[in-house]
């Protein structure tokens, strides 16, 4: 027996070495489709798990190419490939949690972003399910030292059967994509070529990247976004420039400023860190968590919407920052803030001409490339947390209330009229930690930790901007200003409330408040992040700028529905169609620089 286990020695190697490439690869899908839908494996049909199951087998033999080519004595470098493949899948389960999705390969080149707020999310995703990606190679690896290793260098193979092994394997490879392009072919929105598995842009009609790897497998996700991350300079063809300028002919072209009941105010814009709409109604034992939200939710001098759908996508804060400034939607393959930073955009501060502006965060300026983002969408200041790291120690690290404490102390040295970007961060996750020393909220008993955690970070924001309000009325800076405040996005999205009441079942939610307008009043239906850019052109009698955005102004049109993805809705109205159409008609004109040549 043993003579044969030796002789047959490369083969062992092989085959548990694609055990080993497959059981990570369906563990990564399986995660995914766990956090997309917690009930994936009670309706997913068997052609579904076959699917996936024959996609990790194709990417398998792809990944693997190199253990069957390479000589023998070097095939110990075939284990390169192996441990590559386990970072990538550990890098996905550190990075789903927070972003529910695929991580892109352009993310992995983010440096810059490895430190601080985003690190400490990371490390609060890091849980005992990582081990089913560690495990596999783990014992592969004490298998291949105790029986293998020395029987695989001795055992020679010649180069013409290596070389035919190699090109089966690619066959091989090539006949299952082949296979998978015919079941596709059932559906008009997945690929119907070869080739469009690897390079076509249909998965941005998908709500998410992991679809992507679940139609196609991992080596072709891989590759398509190697490619989109290479040419991320796109040039339109003819009809592709006719199809955006046709789609912006149409837009909205109102130039009269009867809404324009904030014109030459100061205008704050307050990006509140995964702030959810069901939040700001809470009770703990008949306290309002939230109360200085609810009450200026309820003040019927204020515009308000608490069915605000989000729309990020990999960017997540990033990204609704940039659909507030620009009015543009967040591209579904890569991240706007690392490889379109430097193109050209009409912006709120462009539009606004003569005001002052400053951005104020409590970020490192690297994270999401936020500094130059700020200089990207015209802000003449930036305050980030290198400005402010004194006073978040002395505030006991409580980033909200410092950040905005700093942000009065900025305001009486900045002309007026001005705008401010203020972008929160105390309320991200992970909620994993109390806040220190624990607050009443934390003391209860009410709900599960992570709810109460995640609610005692939303409350100690509503205190913070409770004092914050008051410093501006003692400045006298109140009354003239337009206090704007949304969400960045939606957080703790699962499908089981959690604990939580089932205020928004869905948890998808976000805020638009908007105080000191001269317009108020309740929106009851869904509305889009990408709406609020042209409500603000419209409060602030800017209509005479020629770009308004790819959303609507929600004092202008009844808004009763919003693409949430280019396949996905909320609500029902005429507008469905053309807002998922603006998505495609705002990744063409990110990628290709449209505004550049304007």
């Amino acid at each position: 027996m043993k003579e044969k286990t030796l002789k047959n020695a490369n083969l062992w190697f092989y085959l548990l070495s694609m055990g080993c490439i497959m059981v990570q690869l369906l563990f990564v899908s399986h995660q995914f489709n766990k956090f997309m839908d917690n009930e994936w494996l009670s309706h997913t049909t068997l052609g579904d798990k076959a699917m996936l199951v024959l996609n990790s087998f194709a990417d398998a033999l792809f990944l693997l190419i190199p253990l069957v080519l390479l000589p023998p004595k070097w095939r110990k470098w075939s284990w390169i490939v192996i441990w590559l493949v386990t970072l990538w899948c550990l890098a996905q389960f550190l990075y789903m949690p927070t972003y529910r999705d695929l991580m892109p390969l352009s993310s992995f080149f983010m440096t810059e972003n490895m430190g601080g707020t985003l690190m400490t999310s990371i490390l609060g995703a890091i849980k005992p399910r990582i081990l089913e990606v560690l495990l596999p190679p783990v014992v592969l690896y004490a298998i291949y030292r105790k029986w293998l290793k020395k029987p695989i260098e001795k055992v020679q193979q010649p180069s013409k059967q290596r070389l035919l092994l190699a090109l089966a394997a690619i066959a091989g490879f090539i006949a299952i994509k082949i296979g998978t392009t015919a079941i596709h072919q059932n559906d008009n929105d997945e690929p119907t070529t070869f080739s469009q598995q690897f390079t076509d842009d249909y998965c941005v009609m998908w709500t998410r990247q992991g679809n992507y790897m679940n139609l196609n497998g991992a080596v072709p996700y891989v590759i398509y976004g190697a490619l989109t991350s290479i040419f991320d300079t796109k040039s339109l063809s003819d009809e592709e420039k006719q199809q955006v300028e046709q789609y912006l002919d149409v837009q909205p072209h109102y130039y009269d400023n009867k809404f324009a009941t904030a014109q030459g105010k100061n205008v704050i814009l307050l990006v509140v860190e995964s702030l959810n709409s069901w939040a700001v109604n809470m009770q703990i034992g008949g306290t309002d968590v939230a109360p200085t939200l609810k009450a200026l939710c309820s003040d019927s001098t204020c515009l308000v919407s608490l069915t605000m759908k989000s729309q990020v996508k990999n960017g997540r804060s990033s990204d609704g920052i940039f659909m507030y400034n620009t009015g543009l939607l967040p591209l579904n393959t890569k991240v706007v803030a690392n490889s379109y930073s430097n193109a050209s955009y009409p912006t709120l501060c462009k539009a606004l001409g003569n005001y002052d502006t400053f951005y104020a965060c409590c970020d490192e300026p690297s994270l999401w490339n936020v500094k130059n983002m700020a200089k990207t969408y015209g802000y003449s200041s930036f305050y980030c947390k290198d400005d402010i790291r004194e006073a978040i120690k002395q505030n006991n690290y409580l980033l909200d209330k410092t950040l905005l404490e700093e942000v009065t102390q900025i305001i009486p040295e900045r002309k007026q009229p001005f705008l401010a970007l203020v972008a929160t961060a105390g309320m991200h996750h992970p909620f994993d930690e109390a806040m220190e020393p624990a607050t009443w909220v934390m003391n209860s008993a009410e709900y599960t930790e992570e709810v109460r955690c995640y609610l005692e970070r939303v409350n100690a924001f509503d205190t913070a901007l409770a004092n914050f309000i008051t410093q501006l009325k003692r400045q006298g800076i109140y009354d003239n200003t337009m206090i704007v405040i949304v969400s960045d996005h939606n957080e703790m999205v699962d499908d089981s409330p959690q604990g939580r009441p089932a205020i928004d079942k869905d948890g998808d939610n976000c805020v638009m408040l908007i105080i000191n307008s001269g317009q108020a009043g309740r929106i009851g239906g869904p509305i889009g992040q990408i709406d609020i850019y042209p409500t603000l052109l419209d409060l602030l009698g800017l209509n005479s700028q020629s770009w308004k955005g790819l959303g609507c102004s929600v004092l202008r049109d009844d808004i009763t529905s919003v693409a949430t993805a280019p396949m996905m809705s909320a609500g029902s109205s005429p507008l469905i169609s053309r807002q998922q159409e603006a998505w495609r008609i705002s990744d063409l004109i990110i990628t290709s620089r449209w505004f550049n040549a304007k």
